[in-house]
Parts: structure tokens; C-alpha cells; sequence
């Protein structure tokens, strides 16, 4: 007769409890009716915001001449006014993605870009980390840009994360450091200073060369691009804006 000691459990309550548990982090990924709602109605209202907003976008001849696919990099906290401003003045032709985190606040994001037509790939370095990066690959792989919160979701605050570098290095595809600043805004005393530009305010955008990472690349030398970029993404407000 087998031993039947060491297999598992397949009993009907075994069964149930697996099945509860796979729809609970299915559910905490995709999120429910009350997460659509409230991401659908405050996608609608950046929409109307973004109506009253004034933009205005400093960019290298470089970035004109971009026909590839790039990683688009802005601070979590400036998730609205880098949003609205990146879909209303931004001449490019290739569709966005962004990456949320694998959350239900994660799916309220996702619910709020979908009303800009952008779609989103859930994940983030602690949870469905390596599903995200696969997917995140072959989304510029597609000829799609992406955008990222590099200290996001949770901090540290303006903390560059490896994770974009990282995918840059993997894909060849370059990144972009996009820099907001709102000549008036709310501010909310959240970890990231999540802010809220205010209705006939004027957002002021601005990019550089867009970052090469080099294929091989050494810790020292990773961490050296990191700082270099995390730096140029923390360049103060005041000396960015246009003339």
C-alpha cells in the first residue's frame, strides 16, 4: 500500500480555503466597484481641472527626434499635475502605460488613468515584482512608453528606486526624468506631499537628454547613474521654469 503520510491534503474544506484565499489577492489586485467608482470620478474631475490648468513644456530638440519607446520618471506626489500635463501637451505618437501598485489604491490609480486612455500594468518591488517587470518589458518591447513613480508606493520620499534603472538596462529603451512644477497648488501632508495644482494655475514641465543604461554596468557605476538622475529629478522648481 502507498504511504500516504506525506501527501497533501485534498480535502473539499482544504479546497475551499485555497480557492478564498486565490480570490482575495485576485480581488486586492483588481479591486472592486467602490475602487472603480472612485477612480473613474476623480480621473473625470483631473480631466475638468486640467481644462483650466495653463502648461507650459521645455524640452531638448533631442526628445522631438525620440521614435522609440521611453521610461517616463516623475516623484509619486506629483502624480495629477504630471499626468494631466504629459497627456494634454505631449507630441508623442506611442500609447502610455503606467505601473500602479498591486493594491486597491494601486486600482483606483488604474481606474483614474484608464480615463485618459491609459492602460496599466499592476506591481511593484514587493509585491508581484518579477510579473511586473515581464509585463513592463514587453509593453515597450510593443513600441509602448511607460511611466513610473520611482519612490513609489510608499517612499522613502524622492528616493530614486533601482527599479527603472534596472529595466532600462534590461530593454536598451531610454528614461526620461519629467520635472513639475505648479506655480500654485495644494499640498497634502502625506508621505510623498501628494499636490494638487489649483483651478487657472500654470504647470511648468521639463525634461532633459534622456539616460542610457549601459548593458554592463557595475554596482558602483549603477549607483553613481542613480544618484546622477535622482539629482536631476530633484533640480529645484524655480531653476527649471521657462523664460
Amino acid at each position: 500500500m502507498p504511504d500516504t503520510s506525506t501527501q497533501p491534503s485534498s480535502s473539499p474544506s482544504s479546497a475551499l480555503v485555497a480557492d478564498a484565499t486565490s480570490a482575495q489577492k485576485k480581488s486586492a489586485i483588481q479591486g472592486g466597484t467602490k475602487e472603480k467608482i472612485i477612480g473613474t470620478l476623480v480621473g473625470y474631475l483631473i480631466q475638468l481641472l486640467s481644462r483650466t490648468l495653463r502648461i507650459r513644456f521645455e524640452r531638448p530638440e533631442s526628445f522631438d527626434a525620440l521614435d522609440s519607446s521611453v521610461i517616463l520618471i516623475f516623484w509619486h506626489g506629483q502624480i495629477i499635475p504630471a499626468t494631466a500635463a504629459w497627456i494634454h501637451c505631449c507630441p508623442r505618437p506611442m500609447p502610455l502605460v503606467a505601473l500602479t501598485s498591486a493594491s486597491k489604491d494601486g486600482a483606483i490609480i488604474e481606474h483614474t488613468m484608464s480615463t485618459f486612455d491609459v492602460q496599466s500594468v499592476r506591481g511593484s518591488s514587493s509585491r508581484r515584482g518579477t510579473a511586473a517587470l515581464i509585463e513592463l518589458k514587453k509593453t515597450l518591447d510593443a513600441g509602448k512608453d511607460i511611466c513610473i513613480t520611482p519612490d513609489g508606493p510608499r517612499g522613502p520620499h524622492r528616493i530614486l528606486q533601482l527599479g527603472p534603472l534596472k529595466l532600462a538596462q534590461l530593454t536598451g529603451v531610454p528614461i526620461l526624468p519629467l520635472r513639475v512644477h505648479c506655480s500654485s497648488s495644494w499640498k497634502l501632508k502625506t508621505w510623498d506631499n501628494f499636490e494638487i495644482p489649483k483651478p487657472f494655475s500654470t504647470l511648468y514641465l521639463s525634461i532633459d537628454t534622456p539616460y542610457f543604461i549601459p548593458r554592463k554596468c557595475s554596482e558602483e557605476e549603477m549607483e553613481t547613474l542613480r544618484t546622477q538622475i535622482e539629482a536631476n529629478l530633484s533640480i529645484p522648481s524655480s531653476s527649471v521654469q521657462p523664460s
